[in-house]
């Protein structure tokens, strides 16, 4: 019994007659009938009740018709999946901005140990990246907390201090390594979204109230904005490192740290996710 006989018995069932499935197939009638006798004779039973205009099926055809739906669907996955082996996989991975550095040196590693897999890489918000991921436009990403996440699972990365930051000649900051938030409450605080309701914990529980001048959708805005000396930022330390024009401070009497998570779908993973999540925990 081979695949393309199955293929013919079910054009046959489909168009309802032979000469239409021949057309169908674009071949003629007599071989077409010769393949169907041939594959009657294997399996020694009959497939179509004889002497009816329409084609109507035996018991067994019917049996058949349905198997072969689905030996023929497995058998195009598999073409697919043999076709798909043979090209070069490609990961789709997100990085914040501020995380780039700490990213191309672990794929230096991977693609010394992996050089058929091929990589997409997409550079954005924490908020961007996180739609990316459920959207299942990249296959992992890093990320930064605080971030509510829809079916995926996380590691930790690495945890890193949020700083104040401005130009260096700014009042505030001059001549000091360190203030309180007690120095912040009347200076112009440009925050991004992601960390507006954290701060606004981090001053509640102090006692204390403060208004944010400046919201932005990205942290790389905000750091802009600070550049260009607005006010005084907010920002994970590790940006410190993406300006030479701005200063940065420690606050004195609050713990402000961030966490860079490593996030993926949930489920079954694709066999170059697996591979760099494997080798990221050697």
């Amino acid at each position: 019994m081979e695949i393309k006989q199955l293929e013919y018995f079910r054009a046959i069932v489909d168009a309802g007659t032979i000469s239409g499935a021949a057309r169908e197939l674009h071949m003629t009638q007599p071989p077409l009938s010769y393949q169907i006798k041939m594959l009657e004779e294997e399996l020694q039973v009959p497939l179509f009740v004889r002497g009816h205009k329409k084609i109507t099926l035996t018991e067994a055809g019917k049996t058949l018709y349905e198997q072969a739906g689905k030996l023929l669907i497995l058998t195009d996955l598999t073409k697919r999946e043999v076709i798909k082996s043979s090209q070069a996989a490609t990961l789709h991975i997100g990085m914040t901005p501020s995380t780039v550095s700490m990213m191309t040196d672990y794929l230096m590693r991977f693609v010394t140990q992996y050089p058929q897999i091929h990589f997409d890489i997409h550079e954005g918000s924490t908020f961007t990246l996180k739609d990316q991921l459920e959207n299942r436009q990249i296959d992992l990403t890093t990320l930064r907390t605080p971030i509510v996440l829809n079916g995926c699972e996380t590691r930790t990365l690495a945890k890193e201090s949020l700083l104040v930051m401005a130009v260096p000649d700014y009042p505030l900051l001059r001549d000091r390594s360190s203030i309180c938030l007690e120095d912040l409450l009347d200076q112009p605080l440009i925050l991004s979204h992601r960390y507006r309701n954290y701060m606004l914990s981090v001053f509640e529980r102090a006692g204390l109230a403060f208004d944010i001048y400046y919201a932005c959708e990205d942290a790389r805005t905000a750091m802009t904005l600070a550049e260009k000396g607005l006010g005084v930022a907010i920002l994970p330390s590790s940006m410190l490192g993406l300006s030479d024009k701005l200063k940065a401070c420690t606050v004195s009497d609050a713990d402000l740290t961030t966490e860079i998570l490593l996030a993926w779908r949930k489920g079954r993973l694709p066999a170059e996710v697996q591979a760099f999540l494997e080798l990221w925990d050697s």
